[in-house]
């Protein structure tokens, strides 16, 4: 894979080495290891004298130093603009690497399509929760198991979807054990795109993300619950604080996630008759994320925008 990549970047920097001076190169900053490659092409961007624009998408050297990320940085001087993903990976990337004077903020939200409207499961009935991502530990896959072994021990009326691939088949195996051990409150509905991705979110009430990757900065499937109106429960990593606000629960990396879901779940399930408004809140206030993210990428191109 590494040979590969190094091909890609060195014929990318050919491609930048050829190019008009005083371009723009857009690049996605990749995390780990794959800031080497980052930094070849922030490099020879600057020595052919092109403006860089460096779109984050990782708190991997945010969350630990990065002597790679402090040479691209170096290296791009005053000509490295960056885009941020929110305010936190802004401040606390500049608390890590010195101040950004040319930086913006884009949120993901402005790249997650509005859906078409569909008539979400009512209140009253079971809370469906649900998880939709690459099915892996890292991902929350273990953790969304074990919360609904709580909850059905706890009585409390909840089903649980899951929704994604599941490439290990080890994991493949404890899904379908958990099906029955779980007697119907569990459903694997299999990878899902499309409008019947789009049914997937409208059926479910939360969306359960008890993420443990270390890369994870905004993940997209948290705005495409958002925008179908369902809340999130979530571990406080890169900017998903941001994303939730008052749309849900962020729970510290620290605390037993299931226990604190569990609470959250079970204040929802004794309010039936606030869900319906509380869906209808979400998505007003996704939409307003929507449109200040969508602001943010036509400032893009204002050419005396440097700090957004």
């Amino acid at each position: 894979m590494h040979l590969h990549k190094a091909r890609e970047t060195a014929r990318a920097c050919r491609r930048v080495a050829s190019g008009t001076h005083s371009e723009i190169v857009y690049l996605g900053c990749e995390g780990d290891w794959g800031l080497v490659y980052t930094a070849a092409l922030v490099s020879a961007s600057r020595l052919f004298g092109h403006q860089v624009l460096l779109h984050h998408h990782s708190f991997s050297y945010i969350d630990s130093p990065s002597r790679l990320m402090n040479a691209i940085v170096t290296a791009g001087g005053n000509q490295l603009r960056h885009i941020f993903l929110c305010g936190t990976m802004r401040e606390r990337f500049e608390s890590r690497y010195g101040e950004v004077p040319h930086s913006h903020i884009v949120s993901n939200a402005a790249f997650v399509e509005t859906p078409s409207r569909q008539q979400s499961s009512a209140a009253p009935g079971p809370i469906r929760i649900g998880l939709l991502s690459n099915l892996t530990r890292e991902k929350g896959l273990y953790t969304f198991i074990e919360l609904l072994r709580r909850l059905k021990s706890c009585n409390l009326n909840v089903e649980g979807l899951l929704a994604g691939p599941i490439i290990q088949q080890k994991d493949r195996d404890m899904v379908a054990a958990a099906e029955d051990e779980l007697e119907g409150v569990l459903q694997y509905l299999g990878p899902l795109y499309g409008e019947d991705k789009n049914h997937f979110y409208h059926q479910i009430d939360v969306f359960v993300f008890p993420t443990e990757y270390a890369n994870e900065a905004q993940p997209t499937v948290l705005f495409e619950a958002l925008a179908a109106g369902a809340s999130v429960i979530a571990f406080d990593r890169g900017c998903i604080g941001v994303q939730i606000k008052e749309s849900g629960m962020l729970i510290p990396i620290s605390e037993d996630f299931c226990t604190r879901a569990c609470e959250y779940l079970a204040h929802l399930m004794q309010r039936p008759r606030d869900r319906a408004n509380l869906r209808t809140r979400i998505k007003q206030n996704f939409d307003d994320a929507r449109a200040l993210a969508l602001a943010s990428v036509r400032g893009l191109i204002s050419p005396e925008a440097t700090r957004a």
